[in-house]
């Protein structure tokens, strides 16, 4: 098979899967009476199949009935009924929320205020009595992409195309993110930045090598091999998983051994989430 025919047949594919793809919700899942609420009105109905599953509705439905609970769902409602990536963020912030809750640490607070009256996402509190400023990226494939891809309309093609393949550097999205958080932190309050990825290749595979390039490697300018991001305690990186059966989360934590006293993550929460330091 010669290049041009190759090509054709590599488009045919993609056309095929193209066609093949689902919008809105599935028939036969049920939705909460919360999930129904932001899907009457959600952008993302014409953009993907969500929730794909009545595993994934049921979940989605525990989540939103925590923010309302935490008096949260109001605020979040504009960016849950948004695009995909704005409902994935939304929903992304509220897991990582509420991971935190069930692990006894409570929130106290949320959009606080860090430097320079930037927002983050919430305030957790810890037995000792301290509170951390929780800051949530969620770095996504469409970062990794190159310009002419973007300027040839590749984001609109989907996260995976049939004989898509590609050079990756996860850790680089790592230092993206933290580049992209810092300016939030403060100098006089415990900081940490949870990273949920949407990656071609997501940091839950490679995650202890991914962070030791970022975070820990000379090679690399690693964020935390100087002082530069001294007011930043730690990185986490969040998952969902799950069985077919149920759902439950993942976090992994790395400390920046460089963080100043007064920004250093408190004992209880490195401890609960057996945290790394690789100074």
């Amino acid at each position: 098979m010669g290049p041009d025919e190759l090509s054709r047949a590599i488009n045919e594919r993609r056309a095929e899967q193209a066609g093949r793809s689902r919008v809105g919700v599935p028939a036969g899942v049920r939705l909460g009476p919360l999930t129904a609420t932001i899907m009457d009105e959600a952008r993302s109905r014409v953009q993907d199949e969500f929730p794909s599953t009545q595993l994934w509705a049921d979940e989605i439905e525990r989540i939103l009935s925590f923010a309302q609970v935490q008096g949260q769902f109001e605020c979040y409602l504009g960016a849950l009924r948004g695009n995909a990536s704005q409902r994935d963020s939304a929903i992304a912030e509220l897991r990582v929320a509420f991971c935190f809750d069930r692990n006894g640490f409570s929130l106290v607070g949320w959009r606080p205020v860090g430097a320079d009256g930037n927002e983050g996402e919430f305030l957790i509190g810890d037995p000792s009595g301290l509170t951390v400023f929780v800051e949530v990226k969620s770095p996504g494939w469409e970062g990794e992409l190159s310009d002419e891809e973007r300027e040839a309309g590749r984001i609109d093609q989907g996260k995976y195309l049939y004989c898509d393949g590609r050079a990756i550097a996860p850790w680089e999205r790592i230092q993206f993110a933290i580049g992209k958080a810092y300016k939030k932190f403060l100098s006089s309050s415990p900081n940490l930045l949870v990273i949920v990825d949407d990656l071609f290749v997501s940091l839950e595979h490679g995650t202890e090598i991914h962070a030791n390039m970022a975070l820990y490697s000379s090679h690399n300018n690693a964020c935390f091999t100087h002082a530069n991001f001294q007011n930043l305690g730690g990185v986490s990186f969040f998952w969902v998983k799950n069985n077919g059966r149920e759902v439950w989360y993942e976090m992994k934590m790395f400390l920046n051994p460089h963080a100043l006293p007064g920004t250093a993550l408190p004992e209880p929460l490195s401890l609960a989430f057996k945290a790394v330091n690789n100074c």
